[in-house]
């Protein structure tokens, strides 16, 4: 197991330059949706009555935030294959 974690990370730290900054702005901005997310959860409080609004929407953000690193990863990977042809 070791090593096809080792090999995965050394074909991900040699992609080409367009790829790799496409996956760095998408985690940034996981990123900072999670961290949007911590912070209406914060103010959320726990009141479903009264905070229900800011539960969804830290909701919505964190699913948001996994739909673009799907979206990133897979525009990326695109990006490699189009760097070496």
């Amino acid at each position: 197991m070791p090593v096809k974690l080792k090999a995965i990370l050394r074909r991900m730290l040699s992609m080409c330059p367009a790829a790799w900054y496409i996956f760095i702005r998408a985690l940034q901005m996981c990123c900072f949706l999670l961290f949007c997310a911590l912070m209406l959860l914060l103010k959320w409080d726990g009141s479903m009555v009264r905070g229900y609004d800011l539960y969804m929407t830290a909701m919505a953000l964190e699913e948001n935030c996994q739909a673009l690193l799907l979206v990133a990863v897979l525009l990326s990977v695109c990006m490699e294959e189009l760097c070496q042809k």
